[in-house]
């Protein structure tokens, strides 16, 4: 066997294993954009099915944010009427808080609030207050001092994976956030859920309850 034979294979050898070695390390960005937006998206949706929310005003903390002085005003009304509703609201979930005879601050997870659910939309619909969504969702977070700003796209749709409309109002019960990308990495979780209250949606499930599915599509 010559030198040179034995050369060139060592050297072929050692370039195999190069290109083994180096082969994850091409997919490592991809794996961590992956699992990064599949984590903020699973606790997206936790939250908001899970949690009722925080509304706190002068160290008075409610999960009732949708309401919190419990006058039935709307977000529009409570916009108009109380100068730093918006920036009151520390959190937004969607569950409903608990029958009267529990605690109030419990909540029922997995069961949404209509009246919540309206709130949010509005809120979505409002463009001058729109970009405060993001930090009451999550979604707009620092990592190593740098901002990090998710994008997203919440809706209820029921099973047959059309949105679910509000005849009342004209327009989908739930639909806010940006149009899904296609060329993009995007983690979609999706909760089968049930919203109290919806007479105006002819979907039931029970004496009072429809169902659908909460769908959080979030990338960056």
């Amino acid at each position: 066997m010559s030198v040179d034979f034995m050369i060139a294979t060592t050297v072929l050898i050692f370039g195999i294993s190069l290109i083994i070695t180096q082969i994850p390390m091409l997919f490592a960005p991809l794996l961590t954009i992956s699992t990064d937006i599949h984590a903020v998206a699973y606790r997206t949706s936790m939250i908001l099915v899970e949690d009722a929310g925080i509304y706190c005003e002068n160290g008075s903390i409610t999960s009732a944010w949708e309401d919190p002085e419990k006058n039935a005003w709307n977000f529009s009304q409570y916009l108009r009427n109380r100068r730093n509703y918006l920036s009151n609201v520390r959190r937004i979930g969607l569950a409903m808080n608990a029958p009267v005879w529990s605690s109030h601050e419990d909540t029922v997870p997995n069961n949404l609030s209509m009246r919540k659910i309206q709130a949010l939309q509005d809120w979505w619909d409002d463009s001058a207050n729109r970009s405060m969504l993001w930090e009451k969702l999550g979604l707009l977070v620092s990592y190593n001092g740098d901002p990090v700003n998710y994008s997203f796209n919440i809706s209820l749709k029921s099973f047959n994976n059309m949105l679910i409309w509000n005849h009342s109002a004209g327009k989908p019960l739930l639909q806010i956030g940006h149009p899904i990308p296609t060329g993009a990495t995007v983690e979609r979780i999706e909760r089968i859920v049930a919203i109290d209250d919806c007479r105006n949606l002819g979907m039931r499930i029970g004496d009072n309850e429809c169902c659908g599915i909460l769908e959080v599509c979030i990338w960056k």
